[in-house]
């Protein structure tokens, strides 16, 4: 070999500088590899955190769907539909929603089950693995069995519709409280006071800015459908003749029979109310500080913008028939009723209305203090509102005649 190429090659096999540029070339792919497979390994995972929102929003819509007793193919509709919405593909998969679900702790008509399954392409990794890569998701939600309520607003829109504010003290065993608003502040604990209950609910939300004791349930439950009224398809009595009683007609012990009363009933001193329907056409069903009132199986129907008027020292001591067209309805205002008729409910400590008092386009207004011992008062009216230094208690833990529900609270659980 000559002796100049000699030292070049020489001088070249002891030069390392080239050395980072030969590995760096050779390790190239490798690096690019890795990166891609990570990158796509991250993508299959987003695609399956897609996959199971679309499974849980799926699951929530057909467990809304049960509630309401719609058929499996309406529950099952619901489902795929929202699953499409949140990123579900059936060119890439399949989905499945039974009710009751197939498996799991939860198998009962009360719970719907979503399973996604998808099958998603490779990429990168195609290099290293032929099949493409497939996974299952699974969703179960669930709502809760309808409570009884002992206060139900009926005010699709108003702010406060159910309303406890001032000093007031209410206790309801065994019972709810459902404003059917949709208002922001669709029901409102304001004030000093406190109520105590099982389950405070309401369509849209909710001002608590007082002392809220809930037995059943961790808060209050808001944005759920309305509660149905379930007394609106009961046909008011109908009555011929008057007999009138003159406002303030003497304090003695009187009896008062049923029948069609024209211009109000005002009544002072002991009153004892005979079984039967009372209908009060137009003027006020007043009752006067100092009256004891007293009835069984009684049913007070207001018609013509009747409005009822009783003063706070007055004990009353009144219930609603067990059988017949109007169990269970003890006050009722005629759903014409203009909305600004008063209805306004005093009584003292040891007063008891056992019954619903009804006034679907009127509100009710409790500022008296009501025991509600041995008996279950219902109070369902366009809107309520307890004031003042009243007090409420009323024990529905025994079944009433009559039953509002609110709607069951629907929750993912699986």
């Amino acid at each position: 070999m000559l002796p100049g190429i000699s030292s070049v090659l020489e001088r070249l096999a002891g030069d390392r500088r080239g050395q980072i540029a030969i590995i760096a070339a050779i390790t190239a792919p490798v690096v690019v590899a890795g990166a891609g497979l990570g990158a796509e390994t991250g993508y299959w995972f987003f695609q399956q955190r897609v996959a199971q929102m679309s499974a849980d929003v799926a699951a929530f819509a057909g467990a809304v769907e049960a509630r309401s007793a719609q058929p499996a193919e309406v529950i099952a509709s619901s489902a795929i539909g929202e699953a499409d919405r949140h990123g579900y593909r059936a060119d890439l998969g399949s989905i499945e929603v039974n009710n009751p679900p197939l498996s799991g702790p939860n198998q009962n008509m009360r719970s719907v089950e979503v399973i996604i399954r998808q099958t998603r392409p490779r990429y990168l990794s195609r290099m290293f693995l032929d099949r493409d890569v497939s996974f299952e998701v699974r969703a179960v939600a669930r709502f809760d069995e309808p409570g009884p309520a002992c206060i139900l607003a009926l005010d699709p829109a108003g702010a406060e519709s159910l309303r406890f504010t001032g000093s007031t003290d209410v206790t309801l065993t065994g019972c709810d409280l459902m404003s059917n608003s949709i208002n922001t502040h669709a029901l409102a604990v304001t004030g000093s006071g406190r109520v105590a209950t099982s389950c405070a609910n309401s369509v849209g939300g909710m001002n608590i800015s007082s002392q809220l004791d809930l037995a059943d349930c961790l808060e209050p439950r808001t944005n759920l459908p309305p509660a149905l009224d379930p007394l609106a398809g009961l046909d008011p009595p109908v009555g011929s003749g008057c007999r009138n009683i003159p406002p303030g007609g003497g304090s003695g012990p009187r009896t008062i029979s049923p029948g069609r009363y024209c211009n109000g009933m005002t009544f002072n001193g002991d009153v004892h109310f005979e079984p039967g329907v009372y209908i009060v056409d137009g003027g006020t069903f007043r009752l006067n500080g100092g009256a004891r009132i007293t009835g069984e199986n009684v049913t007070i129907y207001l018609t013509n913008n009747a409005s009822v008027q009783m003063n706070g020292n007055a004990d009353i001591f009144l219930s609603a028939p067990e059988t017949g067209d109007y169990a269970g309805v003890l006050f009722w205002g005629d759903r014409n009723n203009a909305p600004t008729t008063t209805a306004q409910f005093n009584g003292t400590a040891a007063s008891a209305l056992k019954g619903a008092l009804y006034f679907p386009s009127q509100e009710i207004d409790i500022r008296g203090n009501f025991s509600g011992s041995e008996g279950c008062m219902r109070i369902i009216a366009h809107r309520v509102e307890m004031s003042g230094n009243s007090s409420l208690n009323i024990d529905c833990s025994r079944s009433g005649s009559v039953s509002v529900q609110t709607p069951g609270f629907v929750r993912l659980v699986e």
